[in-house]
């Protein structure tokens, strides 16, 4: 089994030992777990914000930094380590990779110079310093335990910092020779997630939902029974229950229903992560830190659809700008579609939803609010003045709706109950986009009717029952 431990989990002390008192127990019923577990909640951003002072020349803000890093770690142990010799030997790690890392940020500082390489390598030290503290919390239950990086436990990336991408045959052959011997001697490995390395042994980083990924990898290459996320919620449910009180949890899911849900706003398991998992057909299931009894939602690569079941769930993403690039002479122009996404791509902005009208005279997109600006004006400047482009125009303050469920496929009427629905409620819809696998019909809406929309459709698909 391979368990996944997100920031949250592990945010404190109480929490670790929370954590380590789960392991012991599904431990203790004969398991061979390896456990993945993310920096401590906050970390990873702080130590970006550090790297990007320390690539500016500010010799003064690493040491403080670091200091009150170590000061939060050496707390935690304190919290979650009763047996004084563990706790000690816990802390002289912490206090060694906090120095390593001051040398390393004040060695940037000196320079000015920040590269993808030293940034990765900053940025993985939150999992460096949190996983040898779950390591501690679990051998102080009486287990036997090893913490190890991603890179030690075998996952190897090309050079692609920031966003390395597994080389899948070597990891496998190397995770597999790290670990299974490790597994045999009935050692808990704990693994830092996010992090991996070349094949020189130069530290990557896996980019946002790392740690997710590197659960899904680890799991695919020992050929584990399932990966289990734990989270502080029951399990994906039909509909954020923020909005929905009757909202419930969906007990089985494909991965396909859940990329899509993960890409519109249900932020619970990184896409990657199931896209990797669901290549190797390895289960996934979200568990409840505060209910570990409970069974939590399984994704596996199919699910059979029961007959009226067509709808899965309603999910949302809010605070969404609406941009669209418009001009007559944009019809029968070739390319110009995929220039817009280079101009965004270049600007690393992410496009949520595209929607483009039949006659071509206009592209619509879906921008993350707080990049809502500097996508028009990235358009602007490299659109306005050709002859196809009259006009890049921005809305804000609107929402994405999705209407997610492998029971829509090859059913005629689904699209028509959406926007029905909607026109019953009075809810105006800007933008409509549906992908050819008929797992998803997404819209958008404003964000002062996203609740109300969400709701109404749950209601009408009867999702609560």
């Amino acid at each position: 089994m391979v368990f996944k431990f997100g920031g949250v989990s592990v945010s404190d002390g109480e929490k670790v030992r929370k954590v380590a008192g789960i392991v012991q127990r599904f431990h203790g019923e004969g398991n061979q777990l390896v456990v993945v577990v993310s920096a401590m909640q906050g970390v990873t951003n702080s130590l970006i914000d550090a790297a990007v002072h320390a690539g500016k020349g500010k010799k003064d803000h690493p040491r403080k930094f670091v200091e009150e890093l170590a000061q939060r770690h050496v707390k935690a142990v304190d919290a979650a380590i009763t047996d004084k010799a563990v706790a000690e030997r816990t802390k002289e790690t912490i206090q060694a990779r906090c120095q390593e890392l001051r040398d390393i940020l004040l060695g940037v500082a000196h320079i000015g110079e920040l590269t993808p390489r030293s940034r990765d390598y900053i940025v993985g030290f939150g999992e460096k310093l949190s996983a040898p503290i779950l390591q501690g919390a679990i051998e102080d239950m009486g287990m036997k335990a090893k913490a190890l990086t991603g890179g030690e436990a075998g996952i190897l990336t090309d050079d692609h910092f920031g966003s390395a991408q597994p080389l899948m045959n070597v990891t496998t052959m190397h995770v597999r020779q790290t670990i299974e011997p490790m597994l045999e001697e009935d050692f808990v490995v704990v693994i830092g997630g996010f992090t991996a390395s070349t094949q020189e042994g130069v530290q990557t980083t896996l980019g946002r939902g790392g740690s997710d990924f590197t659960a899904s990898l680890i799991g695919a290459s020992i050929r584990a029974d399932e990966v289990w996320v734990w989270k502080d919620v029951d399990g994906l449910m039909t509909a954020n229950p923020k909005f929905v009180k009757a909202a419930r949890m969906i007990e089985t899911i494909s991965f396909a229903e859940a990329m899509e849900l993960a890409h519109f706003g249900a932020e619970v398991i990184h896409p990657r992560a199931l896209e990797c998992a669901g290549r190797f057909q390895l289960p996934f299931r979200v568990k409840s830190l505060e209910d570990p009894d409970r069974q939590g939602s399984l994704i596996v690569s199919e699910v059979k659809v029961k007959s009226g079941d067509v709808v899965k769930a309603i999910t949302n993403i809010d605070d969404v700008d609406l941009i669209t690039v418009s001009g007559a002479s944009m019809v029968g122009t070739p390319r110009l579609a995929a220039k817009v996404l280079q101009i965004l791509t270049d600007e690393d902005i992410d496009v949520l939803m595209i929607s483009q009208s039949s006659s071509e005279e206009s592209i619509t997109l879906a921008i993350p609010k707080e990049f809502g600006s500097t996508a028009q004006n990235a358009l602007e400047l490299a659109l306005l003045g050709s002859k196809q482009v009259r006009e890049v125009s921005i809305e804000a303050g609107l929402s994405i709706i999705a209407v997610v469920g492998a029971g829509m496929k090859g059913i005629p009427g689904v699209a028509a109950r959406v926007f029905g629905t909607m026109a019953q409620d009075g809810i105006n819809i800007r933008a409509i986009a549906q992908g050819s696998s008929e797992l998803n019909i997404s819209f958008i809406v404003k964000k002062q009717d996203a609740r109300k929309a969400v709701e109404a459709l749950h209601g009408h698909f009867r999702l609560g029952e």
